[in-house]
């Protein structure tokens, strides 16, 4: 009796963890129908390491804090669309930067009062079916480098369009969608 009381409980538990759960679909798995980026090419992460290596960096990311593993990574200013998988009601990326562990020093990026700017001089914007849904503030703005991005899509959206915007001197741009995820409920 004991044994189907437990078997019971745990079929209980079981069926009430999926009834909640949403299914992600990592947004690099999904090619894009186009990938315009200004320098360099559109790139997909899949273990926590970006292509970019500066000042000592290991190319590492965060994202909530923590060191993230999956991403898109493009140059500004850059483009690129993907069609909307059937059934998914919501996209979520963090917009961040590789963890740099010095400033670039890039003398030709000097601003035009012959300072080093930082780093992050760029936005985020997001689009569905050609209409701005979301724009960021420059990435530079926020304490931690990071920007949550989430927005609910439309039932018969077509298209998303993740969208970099250089604001400053061009300097290391190397952008990251951290963890982008199309949500189905």
């Amino acid at each position: 009796m004991k044994l189907i009381k437990m078997f019971i409980v745990s079929l209980i538990c079981l069926v009430a963890t999926h009834v909640n759960a949403e299914e992600r679909i990592f947004v690099g798995d999904v090619k894009p129908m186009k990938a315009k980026v200004g320098y360099g090419s559109y790139g997909v992460i899949t273990n926590g390491i970006s292509w970019v290596r500066n000042g000592g960096s290991t190319g590492a990311f965060m994202a909530d804090g923590k060191p993230a593993q999956k991403g898109l990574i493009t140059c500004c200013d850059s483009e690129v669309v993907f069609a909307i998988p059937s059934g998914v009601r919501r996209f979520v990326s963090i917009g961040t930067m590789p963890d740099y562990k010095t400033p670039s020093k890039n003398g030709r990026n000097k601003e035009s009062d012959g300072l080093d700017h930082i780093d992050g001089v760029w936005s985020y914007e997001v689009l569905i079916d050609g209409i701005q849904v979301y724009e960021s503030e420059p990435l530079c703005s926020y304490v931690k480098k990071e920007i949550p991005i989430e927005v609910d899509i439309p039932e018969k959206a077509q298209y998303l369009t993740l969208k970099t915007h250089q604001l400053g001197n061009g300097n290391c741009d190397h952008c990251i969608w951290a963890e982008p995820y199309f949500i189905k409920p």
